[in-house]
C-alpha cells in the first residue's frame, strides 16, 4: 500500500525535515525518490513539486506530493514509521 500526502513544503524544506528523520544519511537534492532502511524492510520515499496554493491575494504555499511506500515492512512497523515521519515534518505552532 502506497500513503500519500499532500505538504506545503518547498523542495529545500522536505529536506531539511528529511535529514531531522534520518540525520545519518546524506540525501542527493536532485533525487526525488529515496529508500530508508527500517529495521524491518525499506521505506520508499518519492515527492514531486505541485503548483503553489493561493491562500490568498499575496500569500501562496508551496505544495510537494510525497509517497511512501513500504517493502517487507511489517503493518505495525509502517504505522511506527508514518508517525516518526509525521514528527519530523511538523513545524513549530501547534
Amino acid at each position: 500500500m502506497t500513503h500519500q500526502k499532500i505538504m506545503s513544503a518547498s523542495p529545500d524544506e522536505f529536506f531539511r525535515s528529511l535529514s531531522h528523520l534520518r540525520p545519518e544519511q546524506v540525501f542527493d537534492k536532485s533525487a526525488r525518490q529515496f529508500e530508508l532502511a527500517l529495521t524491518e524492510g525499506t521505506a520508499l520515499i518519492s515527492f514531486k513539486k505541485l503548483p503553489d496554493r493561493q491562500v490568498t491575494g499575496l500569500l501562496a504555499l508551496p505544495q510537494l506530493e510525497v509517497s511512501i511506500a513500504f517493502e517487507h515492512v511489517p503493518p505495525a512497523d509502517q504505522d511506527d514509521f508514518l508517525k516518526e515521519f509525521d514528527l519530523a515534518f511538523r513545524r513549530g505552532g501547534g
